[in-house]
Order: structure tokens, then C-alpha cells, then sequence
């Protein structure tokens, strides 16, 4: 497992660049494990870090160190002056007495924490202490204003190589400057959920024992032990579920959590003081655990954000809770994290076309226009549907969006409307992760490359008139998938850079760093004097400014020289952030002050509506949602308002 050291070192960047009350417009990847709370005097949720689910390329989680603001309707990035390192399954309150956030403790790729912070006026703040609890994560936490303490109790520390977990069953209460610790044997259960009852002045705790039962126990401060409360009913699972006080009704809301067993119904139930009672929902969030749940006094609602499903992945929803009904908030102003999307040029409309992709729960089909700084959805029938890894091209003759869906269902959009192809004899086979570009020398849409539905690496090259597919089978290049590909204006020809794939079918899988043209009579192998190391997902656009290829990123093929003699060097695959310059004959890295996080199969387009390069989206590790433009020498976060229209709620 390991941080988002990169990631972390470009908020920081960022933080000295904008002013720290900068609002960065996009949204939360999926994550779990994250905490939030309440801050009355803004009136936003403030969430931070988490984890991610095991990332398919690098093969481990990424444990996230970012701060968002939930802001009534939605999401904005904060980029603080300071920052806590990234974590997940720390402790968060809202110490009401000094209108400030309180974190505690947490888990990374080091180990496990018991640092303090407080964040405020936008800031995190590292408080430090005479004493302080050990090391640990899943610590339960609340803030007992009329005691004015934080209190936390137990959680569990993890062993140097990751494999024990030790419960620990401590008490400790923070005053705002000292820890103080009251006491060492407190009730033996797991992953306590801890809540300040302010309608009966009481912190209560819901958990776990050793057979995963649900247990309940109440505060008593002045004797510093836990006292057992055996109501008639209990939520069924409380295995990292979420708890909040609802000042609306003055109930504790209980929801999620995961135990062996447990359906993908949701369960919430709420605490009177006397029994949980079982709420009859009118709408469901499913059942999670992990997630971020905390009350909005001003909507007088509860606002959940992540978690994981039963039997599922780390998701990046939103749900508001409020009479028996889960709501689903979705953002009808930008579009949402992702990869694997189409995003193309358009000279003629003056914009950028961007369709689909993909995230760790859905195949999306939303459609997009871009230019002017502005996000605009477009509504319009029969375009692609189901379309898994989009590619896409424009055609500059015919004037036309040409966007091809893995199964190679084929569409074309105008700018105003959709045509399908529905009834073409000739279809390029289903296949994955292809590239396609069009070519103004041949004046016709190329299709090369994929993984078919076996997980072949294909090499098959297809052509696109407007109204057939025909096969080019010339001299192709190794076979192969995700590879860069663009029409090279100064050589007049498709170029491909990169990708992996087999050189032959029963080889091993390669990270490849070669380039291939493409004429009238076939693929030719193209030899400059060197290239970007082997990669395969970078994002690449031609600048008509300059007509050269702007290449960022993508999943790269790092060697790691051996320091013990005779044992072979090490290579490992990371995510990217380098980019490189084509002028048609050499590359050049661009080497600049400030650029992007590193990711894999984002957007890159040149927007002709401003005259400069835009980027957006992509992966690693985690979906982004950030856009980036580029001028020469510049890369800039591009910042929206944060006022605007509320989110639509989704049943």
C-alpha cells in the first residue's frame, strides 16, 4: 500500500499558487473508510481522506490526504495551506466550543497514526501534545459539548507487517491543547461507532464483539467507564456502519454496516433514547460500510457520502436522508469522476465532444460539450447505449463525430443529432481499450488494435468511409491496446505510440515505446532517435498552434536498478505525469514548474472555443473529475464559481 505522495506534493504546489479560500470545482473518487463532519458556521460538510479499493494496475490502495466541501448542493476541492498526511478510518468532530474540526489517528501505507489536527478558516492545524493515545485506526469519536471534550475510544493497531490486528479498549478525552486518558478497560468489542445523544446529554456507542454481534454502551464521564444498554432491539449489523444525532427529531440515526450475511437492503433505524426503532424507507442508499455520514443542520437532513457495498467496490455517491427517504444528489453542472471516455476536437462547432466512460460500478452514456470554460450536457436520442471504452474521432470532411463503442456499433453526431448504423454488413469484431484516429490523407476514420472478448491483443487495422467498415490488413503493427494515436499534420500520416500487448500470441504481455505510420499501402515502423519510456493509456492531442502532439502521462514501465549484484533490476508500473512534445521527427520532454497529477486514460483535446489544450478525468488509482488547461509553458487548475444551481435529487 502507499500514499498519494504525488498527489499530496501537487496540492501543496497548488496551495501556494491559490489563495487557500479557493474553491476547485470537481468531485470525491470513490473511497471508504473516510470521515466528515459538520461545520455550522459555514454550513459545509467537510470530508477527508479515505481509501480506495486495490488498484488493478499498480495492485495496491491508495490511501487519499484530500479535503473536500460539501457546500448545500455541491462538491468543491479545498487546497490548504497545511495538510494532514493521507489517511483513512480516523476519527472526525465538530468541537462546537471552538468551531473547529477535530481529527484523530487513522491508517496509512506507514502504519497506523495518532496525530491531532483541527482544521479552521480553511486550514489544518497539527495540535501538539504533552500525551497522546497510542497508534490506531477505527477509533470511535464524539464531542461532548457540555463537558467540552472529544472523546474516542478503542480501535485497533495494526502489526509492522500488516497481518494482526490488536483491539485496544482505552478511553481518552481531548480538551482542545492536552489528552487526557481515562482509563484502559473499558468493554472488549470492535470498531466502535461513537455519537453525542444531545437530546439526553449523553455519548453512546454502538460496536462489535468477537462474534460480530451488535453491542450497545453509554458513557458515564464522571466514573470514566462504559456502561451496557440492553434495549429490546439493536441494528443488526454494526460492523463500520454510520451514526449521527438528528437535532430535527432528536434521534441517533443508524445505517449500514456489513456482516457476513448481510442483504444489499439498506437498514436504518433510529434511537429514541429508550429502543432503536426500524425505519419503513421510502427510498434506499443500499447498504455500505465505510462511508461518511454526518447531520446538516441547516437542510435539517443527513448527508452520506461513499462507502462500499455489500459484495461490491469503493463508490463516489451522495445520498441526503431526511423522513424515511435516501436521495440520490446528482450534479447536473459538470460531469462526474471517470476514464475511458471519448474526447475529441471539434473545429467546426468550436468545442470539445466528450462521451461515456467508465468507473468501478457503471458504464456511463452521458454526453457532453465543452468550450468556454463551460460545461454543457446535451440531451439527444439515438446515440450510443451499453457503450463500453468509446473511442472517437472527428471527421474534418465530412464534418462529423464519429464515436465506436467496443461492441463496434457505430455512430455519427452532427452537432445536432445522432445517425446510427444499424445495419452494416461489415463490422470490426468486439474489442476493448482501441485507438482511433481520423486521417485526412486517406479521408477516413482508423480504427487499430483492442483486447477482444477472450482478452486478445489485437492488430487488425479498420477503416471508416461514412458508410462502410473495411478492413486494412497491410503490414500491422505488434499487437496491441491503449495505445496514443493521432494524425501527424507534419507527416501527413496516423501515427501509434506505445500501448501493451504481445509481440506474439504465446509471448508475455509488453509495455510497448514504439511508433507506427500508417499509408496508403500498409503500417511502417517509424524510427526516431528516441522515445518516452514504454507506457500504455497516455493521453496525447495535436496543437494545430504549433502542429505538434502534446503527450501526458499514462501507465508507465519504470526500471528500478538492482543494488544487490547478480540479481536482475526490478521493473515497476506507475502512474505518470511526464509530458512530451512531437514536432514529426523528434521528441522533447517538457519539463514545467507545475503539472497535472499523474493518471491514465483521461481526455486531451485542443479546445478551439480559447485556443488552448484541455484535460480531463482519467485514473490512477482513483476516477478524477479535475480539469486542466494548457498554454505554452502553463498548466492551469481550471477554477469555477462555487455558486449554482442546486443538484438535482435522483430516486
Amino acid at each position: 500500500m502507499r500514499d498519494l505522495s504525488l498527489k499530496r506534493s501537487l496540492l501543496l504546489l497548488i496551495a501556494s499558487t491559490f489563495a487557500a479560500t479557493t474553491l476547485i470545482a470537481d468531485n470525491p473518487s470513490a473511497r471508504y473508510e473516510t470521515r466528515m463532519a459538520y461545520d455550522p458556521t459555514t454550513r459545509h460538510m467537510i470530508l477527508f481522506g479515505g481509501v480506495t479499493g486495490s488498484d488493478r494496475g499498480t495492485k495496491v490502495p491508495y490511501y487519499l490526504g484530500d479535503t473536500w466541501e460539501w457546500i448545500g448542493f455541491r462538491w468543491v476541492q479545498r487546497y490548504p495551506k497545511h495538510t494532514p498526511a493521507a489517511r483513512s478510518g480516523q476519527t472526525m468532530v465538530y468541537d462546537s466550543n471552538r468551531n473547529q474540526i477535530a481529527m484523530f489517528g487513522g491508517h496509512n501505507s506507514k502504519g497506523d497514526l495518532n496525530d491531532t489536527w483541527v482544521y479552521q478558516n480553511s486550514d489544518w492545524t497539527q495540535i501538539e501534545t504533552p500525551d497522546t493515545p497510542p497508534t490506531r485506526q477505527l477509533p470511535g469519536g464524539a464531542f461532548d459539548p457540555i463537558r467540552d471534550r472529544m472523546i474516542i475510544y478503542g480501535g485497533t493497531q495494526t502489526s509492522a507487517d500488516g497481518k494482526t490486528f490488536t483491539p485496544i479498549r482505552d478511553t481518552w478525552e481531548f480538551d482542545g491543547t492536552t489528552w487526557t486518558h481515562r482509563g484502559g478497560e473499558g468493554p472488549d468489542v470492535l470498531k466502535p461507532i461513537l455519537v453525542y445523544d444531545a437530546a439526553r446529554n449523553q455519548v453512546v456507542m454502538l460496536a462489535i464483539n468477537s462474534k460480530v454481534e451488535t453491542q450497545m454502551y453509554a458513557y458515564d464521564p464522571a466514573a470514566s467507564t462504559w456502561n451496557q444498554v440492553k434495549p429490546s432491539t439493536l441494528p443488526g449489523c454494526a460492523n463500520e456502519g454510520m451514526a449521527v444525532f438528528q437535532e430535527s427529531n432528536n434521534t441517533v440515526l443508524y445505517t449500514g454496516g456489513v456482516c457476513t450475511g448481510s442483504s444489499t437492503s439498506d437498514e436504518t433505524l433510529e434511537w429514541d433514547g429508550t429502543n432503536w426503532n426500524k425505519i419503513t424507507l421510502v427510498s434506499e442508499a443500499g447498504r455500505v460500510f465505510g462511508a461518511a455520514m454526518a447531520y446538516d443542520a441547516s437542510s435539517s437532513s443527513v448527508l452520506m457520502f461513499g462507502g462500499t457495498p455489500v459484495g461490491g467496490v469503493p463508490r463516489a455517491d451522495t445520498y441526503t436522508y431526511s423522513g424515511g427517504a435516501w436521495l440520490a444528489i446528482a450534479d447536473v453542472t459538470r460531469p462526474g469522476p471517470r476514464s475511458l471516455f471519448s474526447f475529441t476536437s471539434d473545429p467546426v462547432n468550436g468545442t470539445i465532444w466528450m462521451f461515456g466512460g467508465t468507473t468501478d460500478t457503471e458504464t456511463l452514456g452521458d454526453f457532453w460539450r465543452y468550450d468556454n470554460g463551460t460545461w454543457q450536457a446535451v440531451t439527444a436520442t439515438g446515440g450510443p447505449a451499453g457503450c463500453l471504452t468509446p473511442t472517437s474521432a472527428f471527421d474534418t470532411d465530412r464534418q462529423k463525430l464519429v464515436v465506436v463503442c467496443a461492441s463496434s456499433n457505430t455512430f455519427e453526431w452532427d452537432g445536432t443529432a445522432w445517425k446510427t448504423f444499424a445495419d452494416l454488413k461489415t463490422l470490426p469484431p468486439f474489442r476493448r481499450f482501441s485507438s482511433m484516429a481520423y486521417d485526412a490523407s486517406l479521408k477516413k476514420t482508423v480504427l487499430f488494435g483492442g483486447l477482444d472478448s477472450n482478452n486478445n491483443y489485437l492488430d487488425e487495422t479498420w477503416l471508416w468511409d461514412g458508410a462502410t467498415w473495411q478492413r486494412q490488413s497491410q503490414s500491422p503493427p505488434t499487437q496491441r491496446s491503449s495505445a496514443a494515436m493521432w494524425f501527424d499534420p507534419s507527416l501527413k500520416k496516423t501515427v501509434i505510440y506505445g500501448g501493451i500487448g504481445r509481440i506474439t500470441t504465446t509471448d508475455r504481455v509488453t509495455r510497448f515505446s514504439d511508433m507506427w505510420t500508417l499509408g496508403s499501402n500498409g503500417w511502417t515502423v517509424l524510427k526516431p532517435a528516441s522515445t518516452p519510456s514504454a507506457r500504455y493509456g497516455a493521453q496525447a492531442t495535436v496543437d494545430p498552434r504549433t502542429n505538434h502532439v502534446l503527450l501526458f502521462g499514462g501507465l508507465r514501465l519504470d526500471t528500478i536498478p538492482s543494488t544487490t549484484p547478480g540479481q536482475p533490476d526490478t521493473q515497476v508500473q506507475v502512474y505518470a505525469n511526464d509530458m512530451w512534445d512531437w514536432d514529426g521527427t523528434t521528441w522533447s520532454q517538457i519539463t514545467l514548474d507545475q503539472t497535472p497529477p499523474a493518471r491514465e486514460n483521461g481526455g486531451l483535446a485542443f479546445d478551439p472555443s480559447r485556443n488552448e489544450i484541455v484535460m480531463f478525468g482519467g485514473y490512477a488509482g482513483f476516477y478524477f473529475s479535475d480539469l486542466w488547461t494548457y498554454t505554452p509553458t502553463t498548466w492551469k487548475l481550471q477554477i469555477l464559481d462555487a455558486i449554482g444551481g442546486r443538484r438535482r435529487v435522483t430516486r
